[in-house]
This record gives C-alpha cells, structure tokens and sequence, in this order.
C-alpha cells in the first residue's frame, strides 16, 4: 500500500516537472520568434533559427507546432490575451470602442501585428496550412468581441437580430484592410469612426432615442 502511494506521488512530480518544462521550452520558442518577428520580419522566421536562437531541439517545436504559421497564431494570441480585456462598462459604443482600439495598437505596436501578418500570407500562400487550425484561430480572436454583442443584445442596445458575425467581420475586417494595404493609417480616430458606423446598422430603437 505504502509502496504504491509513494509510486503515484512520484508520477505526479514526474508529470509536473514536464508540465513545468513544457512551459518554459513553449517561453523560449515565442520569445525567440517574437525577437526575430522585430528585427527581420516574418520571411526571415524559420523553425531552424527559432531552434538555433534558443537552444531548443526543432523536434521540441515540431512536436507543438507543425509550421511557424501555427507558431506564430500562439504568440498573437499570448500578446492578445495580455492585451485585451473584456472592459464592460455597460455601454455598446465604449466597449466596442475599447476593444478596437485595443486591436489597432496590438497590431501596429507590438510583435502580434507581425505575427498575424504572416500568418495571413502564409494562408495565401501555402494550401497545406490546415483549415481548421484558422478557423480555431479565428474562433478565439473573437471571443471577447462576441460576448461584448450578445450582452448588448440582451440589454436591449443592439437589435435581437443582429448578425454578431456580421458585426464581428465589418470591424475587423476593416482594420485587417489597413493593416495589409497600408494605404490609410490604423488610428484612434479610424477605430472611433469604425465602431460608431458600424453601430449605425445595428442599434435598437431604444439605443438611437438614447443617442
């Protein structure tokens, strides 16, 4: 009996120093993609120098990540989920404010915009890369947009038929445009303007006597 609770401790140590280790190795990768990412840009990004930089076996990366595409998709949304917070204030316009402007400085002051980036051309690019890892990818960038929508649908501020995918896909792709197209810069203003214009098509009666 003592034995065998000794052996079942010792698998739980076990699992938790690989639990441990598989953490810092996934730290190290990401901060070593987001350190090339700045100073090259995502062409130069390989898993071959992400292994050489930081002294990570590539079999250890491509036993997480399959392509760099993948990689990259994890380190958008590390930086996102430190950046982005549900901000509820109890008020449509404000939160979805919020959050695009929050989006517009993810992805113009930190390493996520070069990451997503890439990602969107290597989708271009490169038809292996698994459709259902983006969707996945798409899913989680728009969760907290999400929950925001259907909460101002329950308060009564949007239309109980608003199309929240609609929605969802007329800010971001919007600003997604700009990114790529760099023909018009992603300010305050842009994501201020974005967000009042789009709320136009959806707000309920109540919400525009309000305004």
């Amino acid at each position: 009996m003592r034995a065998t609770h000794i052996s079942r401790a010792a698998d739980r140590d076990t699992r938790t120093l690989g639990a441990r280790r598989r953490t810092r190795s996934k730290e190290r990768a990401l901060t070593t993609a987001a350190q090339i990412l700045r100073d090259e840009g995502y062409s130069q990004l390989t898993m071959e120098r992400i292994a050489a930089r930081s002294g990570l076996a590539k079999t250890t990366l491509y036993r997480r990540w399959p392509t760099k595409a993948a990689l990259c998709m994890e380190l958008y949304l590390e930086v996102a989920k430190r950046e982005l917070q549900d901000p509820n204030r109890g008020d449509i316009e404000s939160d979805l404010t919020e959050i695009c402007n929050t989006v517009v400085s993810l992805q113009t002051r930190t390493v996520a915009g070069q990451a997503f980036v890439g990602v969107i051309a290597e989708a271009q690019a490169n038809t292996a890369l698994h459709s259902r890892a983006l969707a996945d990818f798409a899913e989680r960038r728009r969760e907290i947009t999400r929950r925001i929508l259907k909460r101002a649908i329950e308060r009564g501020e949007l239309r109980p038929d608003t199309d929240i995918d609609l929605v969802i896909d007329a800010i971001g792709g919007a600003t997604t445009f700009r990114l790529l197209q760099r023909h018009a810069p992603l300010t305050r203003k842009f994501a201020n303007d974005l967000v009042k214009l789009v709320l136009l098509g959806c707000k309920s009666r109540q919400s525009h006597r309000k305004s």
